[in-house]
């Protein structure tokens, strides 16, 4: 009996042994490693190509550039990346000079390149030489388009000859030696520094590019802390690159970083953590399942569900807690608005008509109805994560339905008589509800609305054509400068993303003086002339600042959500 006892003693022992060392096995193998999901499997690694959210976040692990941004500060900061420090740049603004970092390595998995080379200038420009090369169609030549001396006639010359691609250069960009790099333009360019913190001006080795014959479709050949593996079971794998350059967690950051304890990572080596895996979750309900059950680390959490967790006091919010799951709310680089054509015979030509619809919104109910107060009512065109947004600035327009009446009877029309068309920005029913949330706004005036239900595509389509009487439309910023909106409503971009067929010769003046001026307090006073013209002329009616919410596992630290900084897996740590 002794002796069974101890059999079943010992069993038990080596069990429990057993247990404890895979739980600890997984505890340290998970503690050091993020899961994060996208939406869709990568068509194409190549930074010239690649502008879609779920690939660029996927490449920025890996791809880096000149510049990025500071993880901890906001307003935005551009600070060095691959360069050394911020650029010289010339008297008249038109010339930039790059020192590079020497001893960075790049992720040489097919050991094509020799083992003492690093980075040069000159892989600078033979990325810039790829986004100018027609044959790739790539979606990052609008940066340097009539803006680098020599790009569009490089791009006109060469053509689809690979032989001209490699035997040409471009006159603005030249590698001085081999850790300068030049960079001239037409006319000062102010933004140009955003520029260089995107994807697109990675540094391409031209040994890779001869390696891979042009095509970066299935190879991520960069110098980033973490280094692609490989794709397997619907999932990217990266691990820590061995040869990272030197860089460490910041040691300063804004009120937010400081209240949020964002801090206590500083000065650590980065990357912080050993892995990173991307897991391709389609579904929607999938995604929320496969965070609840710990299996991913970070999620935007789906507007349904987002609607239950602005409401503090609600069950899930308390389970959460139990559960360990952090909530955080973030505002986004995104400003919605109303858009009106204004070569449309009717809307376009009825300033009055234009302010009686204005007047007729209730933007706090629309804001309930589309986001359950997590969004908040647009003051101004500036967003508010940037600089020189004016907390203060009133808009010319308020919900006053008496008001809107008058203006209504103004234009010339009777309640009743009067059809519009209002088309939507895709299929989903957070669209058709946002439809019919206007529709019966303007009813209220005396307009029928008709609603026209279309795909994201044929709204884009139909858009860029100024085939669109009424819609609604947003934008996320590429980079953190009112410019980059402001390009929405100037003449030039009419047809195309200017969907509105805006034309006003005062605005489009002043943004041409805006597009060259490096001088910060005067951006901001033109910026103001042209938020007050085109306030009068009511080609947006704007609706609302747009917001996240996100879910986070209780383990992770660090997490800042930001729609520019997409290299954040390097700041994550975790704790047991």
């Amino acid at each position: 009996m002794k002796n069974k006892k101890l059999i079943i003693s010992t069993v038990i022992g080596i069990t429990a042994l057993a247990v404890i060392s895979f739980y600890q096995f997984f505890q340290s193998n998970s503690s050091d490693k993020l899961v994060l999901s996208i939406n869709n499997s990568i068509q194409t690694f190549d930074p010239a190509i690649v502008f879609n959210d779920d690939a660029m976040l996927v490449m920025g692990q890996s791809l880096e550039s000149l510049y990025q941004y500071h993880y901890l500060k906001r307003p935005y900061e551009v600070i060095p990346a691959l360069a050394k420090a911020l650029p010289e740049i010339s008297a008249n603004g038109k010339v930039y000079t790059f020192k590079i970092k020497k001893g960075i390595k790049y992720h040489d998995r097919h050991h094509i390149l020799p083992l003492n080379r690093d980075v040069k200038a000159i892989d600078f420009v033979w990325a810039i030489k790829r986004l100018a090369y027609a044959p790739l169609k790539s979606n990052g030549k609008w940066l340097f388009s009539g803006r680098i001396k020599g790009f569009n006639k490089f791009g006109s010359k060469v053509g689809d000859s690979i032989e001209a691609f490699y035997k040409n250069d471009i006159e603005g960009v030249k590698a001085i030696d081999d850790y300068t790099l030049e960079i001239s333009l037409h006319k000062p360019e102010p933004n140009f520094l955003y520029f260089l913190t995107m994807h697109f001006t990675s540094p391409v080795p031209v040994e890779a590019i001869k390696y891979y014959k042009n095509d970066f479709s299935k190879e991520l050949f960069g110098t980033g802390p973490y280094q692609y593996i490989n794709f397997k079971d619907n999932t990217y794998y990266f691990e820590r690159f061995t040869n990272f350059r030197e860089e460490f967690y910041p040691s300063a950051g804004d009120r937010y970083a400081n209240t949020e304890m964002l801090l206590s990572s500083s000065k650590k080596k980065l990357p912080l953590l050993g892995k990173v895996e991307f897991k391709v979750i389609k579904e929607e309900a999938s995604r929320w399942s496969s965070f609840l059950n710990h299996e991913i680390d970070i999620l935007d959490v789906p507007k349904q569900i987002a609607f239950q967790l602005s409401n503090p006091k609600s069950e899930m919010n308390e389970t959460f807690e139990d559960k360990g799951i952090i909530i955080k709310h973030f505002s986004r680089q995104t400003t919605r608005w109303l858009g009106l054509n204004m070569n449309d015979p009717v809307v376009g030509a009825n300033l009055n008509l234009r302010k009686a619809i204005a007047h007729g919104i209730d933007f706090d109910q629309y804001i309930k109805v589309l986001s359950n107060n997590t969004n908040l009512r647009s003051n101004s065109i500036i967003n508010p994560s940037l600089d020189g947004y004016k907390p203060e600035h009133k808009l010319p327009y308020q919900y006053d339905l008496e008001k809107a009446k008058t203006y209504f009877k103004q234009s010339g029309y009777k309640p009743g008589e009067l059809e519009l068309t209002y088309s939507t920005r895709g299929t989903d029913d957070i669209h058709l509800v946002e439809a019919n949330f206007i529709k019966g706004q303007l009813a209220k005036i005396g307009i029928n609305l008709k609603i026209n239900i279309i795909s994201f595509s044929e709204f884009l389509k139909l858009g860029r054509a100024n085939k669109l009487q009424i819609w609604t439309d947003n934008w996320i910023y590429d980079y953190p400068d009112t410019e980059n909106i402001l390009q929405l409503l100037v003449s030039k971009n009419s047809p195309g993303i200017n969907k509105s067929g805006y034309a006003n010769k005062s605005v489009d003046g002043l943004y041409a003086e805006l597009s060259t001026s490096l001088d910060p307090q005067k951006r901001k006073q033109i910026t103001y002339e042209i938020e007050s013209l085109v306030e009068k002329d009511l080609p947006w009616i704007l609706l609302m600042y747009e917001s996240s919410y996100i879910v986070q596992q209780s383990n992770l630290q660090n997490f800042r959500k930001s729609y520019f900084i997409r290299n954040f897996a390097k700041y994550l740590d975790k704790h047991l």
